[in-house]
């Protein structure tokens, strides 16, 4: 199968561009030949690609962190026009691709653009630009185009049952649900590194509370800052790490400061994907104070790698934990909650490592390998082209 991706790689540090990426190179690892059009910004033109495909980098001022925002002047103009350069390039009419949308904010430039080659399409629904559209964020003249040219492809796939039904009621049909995928041999329960620990110059008597996200509003980290303070009245060995980059970081740091949490905090910035197995299995506890996920890949590396995972309840969160079975909830932005669970499972490691062995056990239903299967046989069901389960040929 011709495969034909525009959307968000790496060095894009979001969940989406980390989801595309991998799937895309398990489209490739199964015999397909794959194309990426995607952007990048200045300096980072040469970052490699996922193993396999062949990608073509446009440069852009920066990275689009939050597509649920109106974005900078003129940034969707320029993006439009890069993409009307390079895509007409990047089709053989002789083997005609099936288009991938890779975030939902581009079907404002891809999806009339694959209609006029004559080209099927499929929209991949990752999460930030349907809660722009349904908080109204975004403002009611993007979401009336964004709907619109939704309606144009061939099918909307989203990583999420609560993201499926939120797009049905704006209108969109011909859609379902490919949940996130976790390589359950990379993300593993390990030791911690020595090393890690000590460049960290984390003691190791103290419990490790990780978190990793993009650092944008939605994820709501300075939760985390709020309820350290409150487990620092009650026992001052806990270390919390915080993995990423993004708009508030900054922000972050200076209230960790202001707080007096310097002691307790490690700010990482962002990491390569690749060494983030290491980082799990220096935590004990994993959390994600978010308001909103489409279905975080956190989720479910933490919980492949056995970790204890508390998660804010909502939508995404109660799709892959059952509450206190195979990871922990509590009520969004309740710093106080956070900070009773930390300090309980901190003195209990009997049920940390009960949890973290259920955790494991009920990922396997996440693999990356029967998320990238369902969606080669979506991209077959719309593309009209069959692939044989065992030579991996395609045959019109």
């Amino acid at each position: 199968m011709e495969i034909l991706y525009v959307g968000t790689l790496p060095p894009h540090n979001g969940g989406s561009a980390i989801n595309a990426s991998q799937l895309l190179e398990g489209f490739v690892a199964r015999g397909h030949s794959v194309r990426a059009i995607c952007p990048t910004t200045s300096g980072l033109e040469k970052t490699p690609g996922p193993n396999g495909v062949d990608l073509t980098r446009f440069t852009m001022p920066s990275f689009e962190a939050s597509p649920d925002q109106p974005a900078p002047d003129g940034y969707r103009e320029q993006q439009k026009q890069e993409i009307d350069r390079i895509f007409p390039r990047m089709v053989n009419p002789a083997q005609p691709p099936v288009v991938i949308i890779g975030r939902e904010i581009f079907v404002l430039d891809v999806a009339e653009l694959a209609l006029s080659h004559r080209l099927h399409s499929v929209l991949w629904a990752q999460g930030a630009t349907t809660w722009g559209m349904l908080n109204g964020s975004l403002g009611q003249p993007v979401t009336r185009q964004l709907l619109v040219e939704m309606r144009k492809v061939d099918r909307v796939v989203t990583v999420a049952r609560h993201m499926e039904a939120a797009l049905r009621e704006l209108g969109i049909g011909k859609i379902e649900t490919v949940t996130n995928g976790v390589d359950v041999d990379r993300f593993r329960p390990g030791p911690g590194n020595p090393e890690l620990l000590e460049r960290l110059k984390i003691p190791s008597d103290h419990l490790v509370v990780l978190h990793a996200s993009n650092m944008k509003e939605l994820k709501r980290p300075r939760d985390l800052l709020a309820a350290a303070e409150i487990v620092k009245k009650t026992e001052s060995r806990v270390t919390w790490i915080m993995v990423g980059d993004g708009p508030i970081l900054n922000d972050v740091r200076r209230l960790c400061r202001d707080r007096g949490l310097d002691d307790q905090f490690r700010f990482t910035g962002w990491v390569d994907h690749m060494t983030m197995p290491g980082w799990f299995n220096l935590a004990d506890l994993v959390v994600m104070p978010s308001a909103r996920e489409g279905l975080a890949l956190v989720y479910l590396e933490a919980q492949a790698s056995g970790c204890v995972l508390l998660a804010s309840d909502i939508p995404a969160a109660r799709e892959v934990i059952t509450d206190g079975d195979n990871g922990l909830l509590f009520p969004p932005g309740n710093a106080a909650e956070i900070a009773g669970q930390v300090l309980r499972l901190g003195r209990d490691p009997v049920t940390r490592r009960q949890i973290g062995e259920r955790a494991r056990e009920t990922v396997h239903n996440h693999r990356l390998g029967a998320s990238v299967s369902r969606h080669l046989r979506i991209l077959e069901e719309v593309s009209g082209v069959r692939i044989e389960p065992v030579t991996g040929q395609a045959v019109i």
